[in-house]
């Protein structure tokens, strides 16, 4: 049985109140055993929802209202519920776009997002991806009901649900040819240790490569981020690939990651392996004795 954990009704919504229902929300987030990445979600999904209402308030500014409630699932997801007005004549456009955000699959609205956003960059207003950001958040389709008023407007409900753990951490075991890699990002840690000489490196890095990209939303909200590589051996094609591998993460969120590079004392190709790939990347990296 779902758990309500927040409740908030304003018949009259403006721009003061969003920064202080915002901070509410989000520290009764905080109280339950929900994981970074969900609560940043919940921080997204509810910040496009009110900006929307209050810079889109039909007809009149009585009419700028929202009911909220947020609940916890028994499998710990957060549920969002929400009530406000709609313009009748708007239902059918809303209902078609919501419909095909609910069919597209991560990767497509990733790429759906990007190339409206490139489409719309001068223009003035959201470029129209506020719709597209909810979905990319929600573990579940979005569904709405319209509730008829008058001949000019309705109610729109929408149910959302974030998944307590939106991302499937990515953990490889190490073996006799290729490395333990840990990418857990409720944890903010991400490694790459041991040694890499695959049969076939390009594969083997290849899965790690989509999993970074299926993940971009996630990984670019933290804000302590850190990767380990710690490799004791690695052949020519695995550093291609290691190389990539590590562009790839630190592009999603490239100023707030740490990276530290760990190497033998007495191994200086080591050390200037790691410098290198440090000026390939043009990021700093901390160099960490291993004796």
């Amino acid at each position: 049985m779902d758990k309500n954990i927040f409740s908030f009704t304003n018949n009259c919504l403006t721009e003061n109140d969003i920064p202080g229902l915002l901070h509410n929300v989000l520290e009764t987030v905080r109280k339950e055993n929900i994981s970074h990445v969900a609560i940043n979600s919940t921080r997204t999904i509810i910040s496009e929802i009110l900006s929307n209402i209050v810079g889109h308030a039909y007809l009149d500014k009585d009419q700028a209202s929202l009911t909220l409630n947020l609940s916890v699932t028994d499998e710990g997801n957060v549920k969002i519920n929400t009530r406000n007005f709609i313009q009748n004549k708007d239902i059918s456009q809303f209902t078609i776009l919501l419909n095909k955000m609910n069919l597209l699959s991560i990767q497509e609205l990733r790429k759906l997002q990007q190339e409206t956003l490139e489409k719309n960059l001068e223009f003035s207003g959201t470029a129209g991806i506020g719709l597209i950001m909810i979905r990319r958040r929600t573990c579940k389709p979005i569904v709405c009901k319209f509730e008829p008023i008058n001949d000019e407007i309705s109610h729109l409900d929408l149910e959302m649900e974030i998944c307590a753990n939106l991302s499937e951490d990515l953990k490889k075991d190490k073996t006799q040819r290729t490395p333990q890699v840990t990418f857990d990002i409720s944890k903010q840690h991400f490694e790459i240790s041991g040694v890499s000489y695959p049969e076939d490196a390009e594969a083997y890095y290849s899965e790690i490569e989509k999993w970074i990209v299926e993940n971009e939303e996630h990984i670019s909200d933290l804000q302590n981020p850190v990767l380990k590589i710690d490799l004791d051996y690695f052949n020519s094609i695995s550093l291609k690939n290691i190389v990539r591998t590590v562009r790839d993460l630190l592009e999603t969120n490239k100023d707030q990651f740490t990276v530290n590079w760990y190497y033998d004392v007495d191994d200086e190709i080591s050390y200037e392996e790691g410098v290198e790939m440090s000026e390939i990347l043009h990021k700093p990296f901390n160099f960490i004795q291993k004796n």
